[in-house]
Order: structure tokens, then C-alpha cells, then sequence
């Protein structure tokens, strides 16, 4: 059964119910056809994932009565923050962010490095888009956690918040390629960063080994960075134990 999605303020667990508005209202009733009595599973993207039946519809929201709540269904015991430099075509970006988050990613930053053809960022009214497509994958892969699209950093601010992490992760397309991801055992808080279509530079690369970065290969191929960056995240959720 697909899962639905209302934030958290729109949920009363001591009167067990729940409101649905905006977007996912109307999805719900224009889109679907639903009616009172229907039953739906509700995530409010932090874990929580609620099987409901609807009470009531007025004009603009859905009233649920919560029959039972579950906890972190669906979700991988890895956590992975993909950090994916911007791409010339947004288009492969989007298409990245979105399988990124269907595979189980926990949070996004794109990333501007010294390759990126895009130097100025992504403005407001993109990442908002961006944190559609991955509520869109959350609800799409029956995930119960929402992962966030942040705003753009450079590859400074980069290596500032990589300190929070337990395993710093680069994909380098000049790495070994026998230097792969399921031959290391990794942490279960990753930070992994992913290229540009230039890739990094050589200053960038030995700045994150001189910060204990883990450098790894895809192997002998040189693949896109979408590709890069699905395969990856695959490598880890499924690879390492």
C-alpha cells in the first residue's frame, strides 16, 4: 500500500488522529477518489508510519482516526549523506537525488568544487524542488523517513561538516580499481561525496586524504555521476555489514 505524508504538527497521538492538507489532500480526494471509511497509511518522514482510516473530509483537509502506529519501516541501518557536486544538466541531478533517496540516503548536499560548471548554487525555488522529487521517492519506496535536500555548500563547508561523520567516503575515478567499497569495513554514519562531470581536482583530492578520507573506485569504467552516485549508495547499503 503506497504511504501518504503529513507533518508532524498535523498529528494528535493522545486524541489518536491526524489531519492530511494541501497537495496530499488533494491527491487524495481529486486524484484518487478516496472516501470516509477508507483506509491509508500515513508517514509523518520521521520514522513514524501511521495505518488509518479516514473519519472526515471538509474543503481542505482529511481528518484520520489512527488505528496503529509502526516505527521505522523500510529504512536501511546505515545512514548515508550523499554529497553530490552540481551538474551542469539539472536534470541528472534531480534524476540522482531522486534514485538516492528511493535507495535509503538520509540527507543531500549539493556540493559546488572547483570543476563545477555551476559556480553560483542552487536558488530557493530549486532545492524546494529538489525536496519535492525526495518526498515524492519517500512515498514512492514506502520509506518512513524524509530526507533532506540542504542548500548548496562549497567543497570548504565540505570538509567543515565532515568532521560530524564516522566514515568520510570519495568515489575518484583514478583510484585503484581494486580499491573497492565492500572490500573495507565501514562505519554506519557515512558521508559520501561524489564528483562533478570534471571530477576533482588534485588539490581537493589531497585535501579529503589528508582528512582521513576513504578513497574508492567504481572500477575500470568511468561512468556518469548520477551512475556514480546510485551505485554507490547501493555498494554501501547493501555491501557493507
Amino acid at each position: 500500500m503506497e504511504y501518504y505524508y503529513t507533518p508532524a504538527d498535523e498529528i494528535n497521538i493522545n486524541e489518536s488522529r491526524l489531519f492530511i492538507r494541501k497537495d496530499e489532500f488533494r491527491h487524495l480526494i481529486k486524484v484518487l477518489k478516496k472516501k470516509i471509511n477508507d483506509k491509508i497509511v500515513i508517514t509523518d518522514g520521521n520514522r513514524k508510519v501511521y495505518d488509518c482510516y479516514i473519519k472526515s473530509i471538509s474543503k481542505d483537509k482529511i481528518e484520520c482516526g489512527i488505528l496503529n502506529t509502526r516505527y521505522n519501516i523500510n529504512e536501511p541501518k546505515i545512514k548515508i549523506t550523499l554529497a553530490l557536486s552540481l551538474l551542469k544538466n539539472l536534470d541528472r541531478f534531480e534524476f540522482a537525488i531522486e534514485k538516492a533517496v528511493e535507495l535509503g540516503v538520509s540527507e543531500i548536499y549539493p556540493v559546488i568544487t572547483e570543476y563545477s560548471i555551476n559556480k553560483k548554487g542552487l536558488s530557493d525555488t530549486k532545492i524546494k524542488r529538489l525536496n519535492s522529487i525526495s518526498l515524492s521517492a519517500m512515498q514512492q519506496s514506502q520509506r518512513c523517513f524524509l530526507p533532506v535536500v540542504h542548500n548548496s555548500i562549497n567543497f570548504f563547508e565540505l570538509i567543515s561538516i565532515s568532521e560530524y561523520f564516522e566514515s568520510k567516503i570519495l568515489m575518484y575515478e583514478f583510484a585503484e580499481s581494486k580499491n573497492k567499497i565492500e572490500n573495507r569495513n565501514l562505519k554506519n554514519n557515512c558521508l559520501l561525496l561524489i564528483g562533478p562531470e570534471g571530477g576533482f581536482s588534485k588539490l581537493e583530492v589531497e585535501s579529503l586524504i589528508s582528512q582521513n578520507w576513504n578513497v574508492f573506485s567504481l572500477g575500470e569504467r568511468k561512468l556518469r555521476a548520477e551512475t556514480a552516485a546510485i551505485i554507490s549508495v547501493f555498494d554501501i547499503l547493501n555491501k557493507i555489514k
